[in-house]
């Protein structure tokens, strides 16, 4: 076997936001089903480190203090965090994986780490860091470049490549029993007004010019209500309370809200009850998606080749505006000049969202819901 060791230690390391995180665990299953003696390691930033914690198929989480995405290439003081983070590393790992095809940040840290092989994309600023690189990609989806990695290295190490059709996606994120009590005490409150298989709205993401008008979305739980008969959830994370608050107040009554920001666990718990969630591209929506929630995504800026909801095409529909400039790919400086509410965010309309959502609901087998004529 390649490497010299009987149990490959193996460091997948993506330093991301929430969304990116959660579309490498189809990779790391699927390394799991290759190689189920590797030690599978994940280095992410600690923010989003709930996410490996949560997969039965990753041995040990490690994190460190990566900088804003904003901040890239060179930001501030991170080659020393470099030299004290790559201390931590050094010697424990046979084999580095950088998912993120572009990744200087995460690449200077596993070299510095002297981890023997670094298994990576040719971009240029990756490149120099790597000892392995695979061309560099075309348009793909980022969870499809991750399984490309995962299979280099099982060949590495000598290991079968496992297809994707193998995989068990219930390993993806598994909740704990407290995400469940968690969740079910949150849920109890509002169960009279949502019903007992709810649909999600997830409002908010990490780029403001992924966002969609709150009035919009105050207008859409408006109508969703008088259609359905139920009042669809807000959920948001911590940080977007004040969006959660205000959809809640503008809709007049037709949405409702947790009132409390959930841990990641148990919002998955919620998520995996619900009839529908409806959402921008985001991290919770990757998570529902992952989950085996039905999902409509908003898209305006960001490909949805590369970030649509990693699951069947029969659980998600995404909606967007054919414009010639989208998507460009840009979410800090985009060539519009927007630096939020693009037009091709502002340019969904409310119809569309709820031709989408009707459309998905008709696919579906769930509890019945009456239609308001």
């Amino acid at each position: 076997m390649a490497g010299g060791h009987p149990r490959p230690r193996i460091l997948l390391a993506r330093p991301d936001h929430l969304g990116d995180v959660l579309l490498t665990l189809p990779a790391i299953a699927l390394l799991h089903r290759a190689l189920p003696h590797a030690r599978i390691s994940v280095l992410v930033s600690t923010a989003v480190a709930a996410v490996p914690r949560h997969c039965p198929d990753v041995d040990a989480t490690y994190t460190a203090p990566f900088p804003p995405l904003a901040a890239w290439p060179d930001p501030p003081g991170w080659l020393e965090t470099v030299r004290r983070e790559a201390a931590r590393l050094r010697g424990r790992f046979d084999l580095a994986m950088l998912p993120r095809p572009d990744d200087p940040v995460a690449g200077a840290l596993v070299a510095a780490a002297g981890i023997p092989v670094r298994l990576g994309y040719a971009c240029p600023r990756t490149a120099p860091f790597l000892t392995v690189a695979l061309p560099a990609p075309p348009r793909r989806h980022v969870a499809s470049l991750a399984c490309d990695l995962v299979r280099a290295a099982a060949q590495y190490f000598g290991g079968p490549l496992a297809p994707d059709s193998a995989l068990d996606t219930s390993r993806y994120f598994v909740p704990t029993p407290a995400d469940e009590a968690e969740a079910a005490t949150a849920l109890a409150q509002v169960r009279a007004r949502c019903g007992p298989q709810p649909i999600l709205i997830h409002p908010a993401a990490g780029w403001p010019l992924k966002s969609w008008p709150l009035a919009r979305w105050a207008a859409l739980a408006a109508r969703l209500r008088d259609r359905y008969g139920v009042c669809p959830l807000v959920v948001c994370g911590p940080d977007a309370h004040e969006i959660e608050a205000a959809i809640i107040s503008m809709s007049a009554g037709a949405a409702c809200g947790l009132g409390e920001a959930l841990s990641l666990g148990a919002l998955a718990a919620v998520q995996r009850q619900a009839r529908l969630v409806v959402g921008i591209d985001s991290g919770p929506l990757h998570l529902a998606a992952l989950l085996g929630a039905p999902v409509i995504s908003l898209f305006g800026p960001a490909d949805p080749l590369e970030f649509r909801p990693w699951c069947p095409p029969e659980r998600y529909r995404i909606v967007r505006v054919p414009l010639a400039c989208s998507p460009c790919g840009t979410l800090m400086d985009p060539p519009c000049g927007a630096t939020r509410d693009p037009a091709c965010m502002t340019g969904i309309t409310i119809d569309a969202v709820l031709a989408a959502v009707q459309d998905l609901l008709n696919t579906q087998t769930f509890l019945p819901i009456a239609v308001k004529e």
